[in-house]
């Protein structure tokens, strides 16, 4: 039989593409795997990479090192090697294509070992322990295993849809009652998503529902690219305490709400919430976030604050198709992690020229790729008023839900506290006409 042999340095130059741009990390590793690598100190220094990405870490030689040491895996190659790996010189642009000719050697390298055993089995002949043809199958079965690609027959399915049935469906009901009437709340394996226009509220909300889900017991990950966690802790805490936001910017808090904040801190440590900051601004970074936040348990929220700060790729010629991309990857994230990812958006400039500014689902920044992936999409609304000559948003915050494939479209009206950095349920839902402090 004809063995195959395959170039290690292509492996190699695959491995330093990505040291050359780390965030590559995460399109390679969509169609390689460590079985594809000829080479084992290749495939172990390529499972260390994305052990380091998993982790929120940028992926270098000295980051890959220092984890090799920390997991016990030094041993495996020498410390040397990463160094000399970067040092060959290719580019993180030729990431994808090295990436495809190791995943092609890969599988036929696999094929052609399977081949080898299936002959064997052949040549045992009688000899051979129990149902030969199944062997084979076996061997052939292994191979589809390792294929990314995966599909159910329709009776799975079907077990599957019947099997539902006898569980709770997972869904964690929102703070706001009157917005669950319409969406049911917050279900695992769903993408929503939250815009409106600046001030309207739409971080508030986010914040205030990740600190819900949080206090049900499941993890939440909140990634900030607009505000730093300090900023957030802030919000919290008014949220959680009634403690004047302003007060807490301005460091002008009382002695009784210095000691409400300090309790407000120390309640948020107890919670399993995690405030991300990430050090470079890119999808796959944040991505890298939401699977390292994973893999400590039960994650059940992940808030992208906001999506338009994310930047294109390198090399990028349509900002509508990028962030096309990566709410059609927010969608597959959810699935894969199960849990819910919240998408956080401004809305379009140009809705403000309307004789009617309420926004539409249609205003969303990218809207008709964000739209077709996400499952829920609400829009937040605060209207106008002129207040001693001077125009100000009212205290009315609408809830507009465009898109509910889990619920109902509709309105609901809920009240605006900024001062408390939060939106409460009303008691009424009708639109005041005059409002706290006009009279």
């Amino acid at each position: 039989m004809t063995v195959l042999e395959y170039d290690p340095q292509t492996e190699a130059f695959m491995l330093g593409a990505v040291f050359d741009q780390p965030s590559r990390i995460w399109e390679v590793r969509q169609i390689v795997r460590e079985s594809d690598f000829a080479v084992p100190r290749n495939s172990a220094l390529y499972s260390i990479m994305c052990d380091v990405a998993d982790r929120g870490g940028t992926v270098s030689p000295i980051t890959v090192n220092d984890r090799a040491i920390a997991a016990g895996r030094s041993h495996e190659f020498d410390a040397t090697y990463p160094h000399e790996v970067y040092g060959l010189g290719a580019y993180g642009y030729q990431a994808m294509q090295y990436a495809e000719i190791v995943r092609r050697h890969g599988e036929r390298r696999r094929l052609s070992e399977a081949a080898a055993k299936i002959q064997a089995i052949a040549a045992a002949g009688d000899d051979a322990d129990g149902d030969i043809v199944e062997q084979a199958s076996s061997l052939i079965d292994e191979l589809r295993d390792g294929s990314f690609e995966t599909s159910q027959s329709l009776g799975d399915v079907l077990q599957e849809a019947l099997a539902a049935q006898d569980r709770p469906a997972e869904v964690t009901q929102t703070p706001w009652p009157s917005l669950n009437a319409l969406i049911d709340g917050v279900r695992r394996g769903g993408l929503y998503t939250v815009a409106a226009r600046s001030g309207a509220g739409k971080s508030i909300f986010a914040l205030q529902l990740a600190l819900h889900i949080a206090e049900k017991g499941q993890r939440v990950v909140y990634i900030s690219l607009e505000m730093s966690p300090v900023e957030l802790v802030n919000r919290l805490v008014a949220l959680m305490q009634g403690v004047n936001i302003r007060g807490i910017l301005n460091s002008q808090l009382t002695p009784q709400g210095r000691e409400a904040f300090a309790d407000g801190v120390a309640a948020i440590g107890r919670l399993p919430l995690d405030l991300r900051e990430p050090a470079q601004m890119q999808w796959k970074n944040i991505q890298g976030i939401a699977r390292a936040a994973h893999r400590q348990g039960d994650l059940g929220l992940v808030v992208i604050d906001y999506l338009g700060m994310i930047p294109s790729p390198p090399g990028s010629r349509s900002r509508p198709q990028d962030l096309a991309d990566m709410a059609n990857d927010a969608k597959r994230l959810a699935r894969e992690l199960n849990c819910a990812v919240l998408i956080v958006e401004q809305l379009n400039r140009n809705m403000t020229n309307r004789p009617n500014p309420r926004p539409m689902i249609t205003d969303l920044k990218g809207s008709s790729g964000l739209e077709n992936a996400s499952d829920t999409v609400l829009l937040l609304h605060r209207g106008e008023k002129k207040v001693g000559g001077k125009v100000v948003q009212t205290s009315d915050v609408d809830f507009i839900v465009a898109k509910a494939r889990q619920g109902e479209t509709g309105v609901r009206t809920l009240r605006f506290e900024g001062q408390f950095a939060r939106i409460v349920q009303k008691e009424h839902e009708t639109t005041a006409l005059i409002e706290p402090g006009e009279v």
